[in-house]
């Protein structure tokens, strides 16, 4: 407990909270060409992105507007398990994806690197996602798209850096690391696919020893 408050003091938030997230905003190719060279940013705050995108997406769940939804959400009840699995699920497979292609294709990107570049990428995203969230509240039906615009260019602002600092971190060609895009996607598809086929033969196999045991018991 002592090591980790040592650690914590260590964290300059100012630096790594505030000052690198905006930089990488505004210069995203050197940004994360700093993360992978120079060490810069923090894991700590790719784990707090990944907190602030918990409780964000629970608020979008319960608060965004009428306009937006269609419908009203005040007495409506938010599946707070499903949102946290919806939010923490794609980034987990994203990164084991990610490094598991990069592994065999000469990426030279770490797990760790994959995870932070998809929380730094995530920023930007977050903060136009408010904003969206926010405008969703006061705009009429006329301005909707006024908010409507902002979760949009947030998913291509994301996009955008992620595919930059996929690029930086594993020094990739343009070419390639389209490929490597193309080949992720598929191995993110293949691990929901085995983990499916798992969790499906493991149910299988737990319905037969109930059944067999169920018949054992009235035997007896």
């Amino acid at each position: 407990m002592s090591a980790l408050i040592q650690k914590l003091k260590a964290v300059n938030f100012k630096e790594d909270f505030i000052n690198f997230p905006l930089y990488i905003i505004s210069r995203p190719f050197k940004g994360f060409g700093d993360l992978k060279y120079e060490n810069r940013g923090s894991p700590y705050f790719a784990f707090a992105m990944m907190v602030l995108l918990c409780l964000f997406n629970i608020c979008d769940s319960t608060y965004k507007g009428f306009i937006i939804t269609g419908y009203y959400s005040e007495n409506m009840v938010v599946n707070t398990p499903y949102v946290l699995i919806m939010t923490i699920a794609p980034v987990i497979l994203f990164v084991l994806g990610n490094w598991s292609v990069t592994t065999i294709t000469n990426g030279s990107g770490s797990l760790k690197q994959i995870f932070m570049v998809y929380a730094y990428a995530s920023f930007p995203k977050l903060i136009l996602d408010v904003i969206g969230l926010v405008l969703s509240n006061v705009v009429t039906a006329e301005e909707a798209a006024f908010s409507t615009f902002f979760y949009a260019f947030g998913t291509v602002a994301f996009m955008l850096y992620l595919f930059i600092g996929l690029v930086m971190i594993h020094e990739y060609t343009f070419t390639k690391s389209l490929l490597m895009v193309i080949l992720t996607i598929l191995a993110m598809c293949i691990i929901v696919f085995v983990l499916s086929l798992f969790i499906t033969l493991t149910n299988e196999v737990f319905v037969f020893f109930s059944t067999v045991f169920k018949e054992i018991a009235m035997r007896f």
